[in-house]
C-alpha cells in the first residue's frame, strides 16, 4: 500500500511541476508580447527612443530570466529568442522601423510557438 501512495505522490508532484512550468512560461511570454506590441506602436509613430528603451528592457529581462527558461525549454529555442531580441535591440538603436517590425513579429511568433508547444494537441496524442 505504501508503494501506491508513493506513486500517487510522485504523480501529483509531476503534475504540479508541469502546471507551474505552464503558468510561468505562459505569463512570461504574454509580458514579452505586450512589450513588443507597445514597442511596435511606438516605432510606427516614429518614437524611436521609447521603442529602443522598451526593446532594451525586453532584452535585459530575457537575459536575466534565460536561466529559468533553459530549465523548462529547449536550449536552442532560448538561444534563438536571445539572438532575436539582440537583433531587435540593434534595429531599435539604428532606427530602422521596417526591420524592427519584422524582427518583432519573428520574436512574437517564437514566443507564441513556445506556449503552443506546452499545450497538448489531440493530433499529437492520436
Amino acid at each position: 500500500m505504501k508503494r501506491v501512495w508513493a506513486a500517487l505522490l510522485m504523480t501529483a508532484l509531476a503534475m504540479l511541476a508541469a502546471a507551474a512550468e505552464y503558468l510561468y512560461i505562459g505569463a512570461g511570454t504574454q509580458v514579452y508580447i505586450d512589450m513588443l506590441n507597445e514597442a511596435d506602436a511606438l516605432m510606427e509613430q516614429n518614437e524611436t527612443a521609447k521603442a529602443r528603451e522598451l526593446a532594451e528592457r525586453a532584452d535585459t529581462r530575457f537575459c536575466n530570466q534565460s536561466r529559468v527558461y533553459d530549465i523548462f525549454m529547449f536550449h536552442s529555442d532560448v538561444n534563438d529568442l536571445s539572438a532575436s531580441l539582440a537583433t531587435l535591440r540593434r534595429y531599435a538603436q539604428t532606427g530602422d522601423a521596417s526591420e524592427f517590425l519584422a524582427a518583432s513579429a519573428k520574436i512574437k511568433r517564437l514566443m507564441m510557438s513556445m506556449t503552443n508547444d506546452l499545450t497538448p494537441r489531440v493530433e499529437n496524442i492520436l
